[in-house]
């Protein structure tokens, strides 16, 4: 066995208005920096994230936590340039927001706390290592820490970090598509893609060949036969992904009155890959959001629509995303009423996202399908879309968004009363 850093824990819970003094056995953290410990003279320096990634990955196998220390310089001395109150709450809520955002995927688990070191203020960030990990990427890029360095993982470090994670044990979406090649996917759009992240290599005769940039975009890997996409790829850039998956699609009906028993005005399957389905719902619902004349002002004639183009494109983003390809082959589905638009997926929300209000935390069910998505421009990164459609909503005077998760997520947009 090899000998392991010794990072004692800090403690997890501090609710007082002033933060809990570090005790003497806590300042190992303060020491120097090492492999479990990096220091940051701010909480908006762009590397941050960085190092809580690298942390999260533990390329060493130290199966400890690791600790972000913002507020020191390289030297190991407090700033001072944090300070207690309202400004000490906005610094905290920046790091939550920072480090809860779709540009670190998958989240890790961590804690966030004010201490006082050399009677100034400074926040620790306790980063646990992911456990059986898929690697966690910032805006797609692995980080791991070697010694006191962070850096981008090397393929190297990619391969060591795949290889702790048993296939049954990664998530669902990253796992190899049993059956699929690369024939299967949409092969000139890859090869165009690939191209363009060729042409600014500095040396492009090195760049790596189309294989094996796929499998460091996380859309696939090598196996003792050929290449083989993961599901991500299958569902993303498949040429028909309802083949390997046949409830991955949306119905979508219009219904000539407020109940099911109304009769079936009009009906539309989405399918083909995600971005394909997106495209396709979204046009559909938008030729039946009709637009509604408001009030007259003066001469000028005024519309709006029935609901928010926005909060109907969220939902139906968010239905599409985090929903459970896996475990059953019920399609999404979604009914447009005289009264109401309902849309219903399979899965309850995962993970992070079960805690509190729907909307209120984000977690990720399929992070490679969600990294991948977020490249195409699909999906944004601030993982707060729900909470946006639901202020535009109170902002428009339709009533909130109601939710009912049972095995499967719902989620009911009603027209004004």
């Amino acid at each position: 066995t090899r000998d392991r850093p010794s990072v004692p824990a800090l403690p997890r819970s501090h609710t007082h208005d002033r933060p809990a003094a570090v005790t003497p056995a806590e300042t190992d953290i303060f020491r120097e920096e090492g492999p479990l410990v990096e220091w940051k003279e701010s909480h908006t320096a762009k590397d941050l994230l960085d190092a809580v990634c690298a942390l999260a990955n533990d390329l060493a196998g130290a199966a400890q936590p690791g600790f972000v220390v913002v507020g020191l310089d390289k030297r190991g001395r407090p700033v001072g340039k944090y300070t207690h109150g309202t400004a000490c709450d906005e610094v905290q809520q920046h790091l939550v927001n920072l480090c809860s955002s779709t540009k670190l995927l998958p989240h890790p688990s961590l804690s966030i706390e004010p201490h006082e070191h050399l009677g100034q203020l400074v926040f620790v960030i306790r980063v646990e290592p992911y456990p059986v990990p898929p690697v966690v990427k910032v805006n797609g890029v692995a980080w791991v820490r070697v010694g006191s360095v962070t850096r981008r993982a090397s393929d190297v470090d990619l391969r060591r970090l795949e290889e702790r994670r048993p296939p049954h044990l990664q998530a669902f979406d990253g796992r190899p598509c049993t059956g699929a090649s690369l024939g299967d996917l949409d092969r000139p759009l890859l090869e165009a893609q690939h191209y363009s992240a060729r042409l600014p290599d500095t040396d492009p005769e090195t760049f790596h060949d189309l294989e094996r940039w796929l499998s460091q975009e996380d859309l696939g890997r090598p196996t003792a036969a050929a290449w083989t996409p993961n599901n991500a790829a299958v569902l993303i850039y498949g040429l028909d992904p309802q083949a390997f998956f046949p409830g991955a699609h949306v119905d979508i009906v219009h219904y000539g009155g407020d109940d099911y028993d109304a009769p079936i005005l009009a009906r539309k399957t989405a399918t083909g890959n995600l971005p394909a389905q997106l495209q396709t719902v979204w046009t559909f619902l938008g030729a039946l959001n009709a637009d509604l004349p408001l009030p007259a002002q003066g001469m000028m004639a005024r519309f709006e629509p029935v609901y928010p183009h926005e909060v109907l494109r969220e939902l139906v983003r968010n239905m599409i995303q985090h929903r459970d390809y896996a475990a059953t082959r019920a399609p999404g589905r979604i009914a447009w009423f005289e009264d109401r638009v309902e849309l219903s997926n399979p899965g309850a929300p995962f993970g992070q996202a079960n805690a509190g209000a729907f909307g209120d935390h984000s977690d990720y069910r399929n992070p490679t399908l969600t990294q991948h998505l977020l490249k195409l421009g699909y999906v944004e990164r601030a993982g707060r879309g729900v909470r946006k459609a639901q202020a535009l909503l109170r902002k428009k005077g339709l009533p909130p968004l109601e939710i009912e998760t049972n095995g499967h997520t719902s989620v009911t947009v009603r027209r004004s009363r």
